[in-house]
């Protein structure tokens, strides 16, 4: 349970609309926050174990049925890291369930508590349902191999990672919008907005999102409530806002809106298939990260299973993989293998660290919701 809540508000030094096909989807005022590139680690409530050894998780785990995993990334965007992780060890079989981030926890803490076999792993992007889920002691603190190679916000405590920093991106029709006019920061997109109304129709997330709404929260951590607050009034009038990511993808794509103003990172790994329709790029002003987060249950069936994919995740193999999908590889110096481009280390090539956030899993979070959320739907008329 954590106490701190301004704790593991990082910035990172690094690099509108919410993507794919399958895609499902703080300061009061003042200056951008700075810290150091790898952030704060969050302090557990019990010191976590020493990593497993892996030849002991590999014999435990040939005597465990499958894994199970929930989670809130679209199944087309994670089946590749499945598939992988499975060539590593045929004998583990994942089986993936795609839900909403209530859905997530909701469905594990039932199963659980009627006994049946449920979750071995969740993955969320939903901050007060981890923290939730922290109260509840819904998760194994156990440590994975290989985080002196990340950044040391990866751990955000009592067995909480950081699977994917995603960054918020904007995306562009660039039939609508020609490259060289496509915005490349917050300031520059509020200046055309109020210039040329007409042409910038605009497409978000909604505040009800988790993502759409730690964007927001990033942003006011950035730039100052009062800046963001200010964009908010600008870009609300002329946005219409969706809750998943699918229908926002689909609403640029069909000529709806010019651009999309908060979008997922995976927007990475499908803007591809579009065949050029559809641009993305980086906000230079601001660019929060919002935590793809991942947990082993306490109650896991398949627990040496569990650890094994969390080695995965973070090693290079894994963040191989996961950048060529769209979710944002993490470690230290990582080279990709692909000419992907989804990872920190290509991202502080575009974006200096200083308009650079990572949405920590903070009791703040929650407690700044209300009020964002208002501003936010004001802004909108509703």
């Amino acid at each position: 349970m954590r106490t701190n809540p301004t704790r593991s508000a990082a910035v990172l030094a690094l690099t509108v609309l919410a993507a794919g096909t399958a895609l499902a989807g703080c300061s009061s005022s003042g200056s951008a926050t700075t810290a150091g590139t790898g952030g704060t680690a969050a302090p557990a409530s019990s010191a976590p174990s020493a990593p497993a050894a892996v030849a002991d998780l590999v014999s435990k785990s040939h005597s465990e049925q499958g894994l199970m995993i929930y989670g809130n990334s679209p199944t087309a965007v994670i089946q590749p890291l499945l598939d992988a992780f499975t060539k590593a060890y045929p004998w583990i079989k994942p089986a993936y369930s795609q839900l909403s981030d209530n859905q997530v926890y909701s469905k594990y803490t039932s199963e659980h508590a009627q006994g049946a076999r449920s979750a071995d792993l969740l993955i969320s992007d939903s901050i007060p349902q981890v923290l939730q889920g922290e109260q509840n002691g819904l998760f194994a603190n156990v440590t994975p191999q290989g985080l002196s190679q990340f950044p040391s916000y990866t751990s955000q405590g009592d067995g909480v990672y950081v699977m994917s920093p995603d960054p918020v991106l904007v995306a562009w029709n660039s039939k609508l919008i020609p490259d060289a006019k496509a915005p490349t920061s917050y300031a520059a997109l509020d200046k055309a907005v109020k210039t040329d109304p007409s042409h910038y129709p605009l497409v978000s997330y909604s505040p009800n999102n988790p993502l759409g709404y730690e964007a927001v929260y990033g942003l006011n951590h950035i730039l100052g409530a009062n800046t963001t607050n200010g964009y908010l009034n600008t870009f609300g009038p002329h946005t219409k806002t969706l809750d998943e990511g699918l229908d926002g993808m689909n609403y640029l794509v069909q000529g709806g809106a010019s651009v999309g103003w908060l979008s997922s990172g995976l927007v990475q790994g499908v803007a591809p298939q579009y065949k050029g329709l559809i641009k993305y790029g980086y906000m230079t002003d601001a660019t929060p990260l919002t935590p793809r987060l991942i947990t082993q249950t306490s109650g896991a069936a398949s627990p040496a299973s569990a650890q094994l994919f969390l080695d995965f995740v973070y090693s290079n193999p894994g963040q191989q993989v996961m950048c060529a999908a769209g979710m944002e590889a993490s470690m230290n110096g990582f080279k990709p293998a692909t000419g992907c481009t989804a990872d920190l280390t290509d991202l502080a090539k575009h974006v200096p660290a200083s308009a650079t956030y990572l949405v920590p899993v903070s009791q703040d979070v929650v407690n700044q919701q209300t009020t964002i959320t208002n501003n936010w739907n004001k802004a909108l008329g509703h």
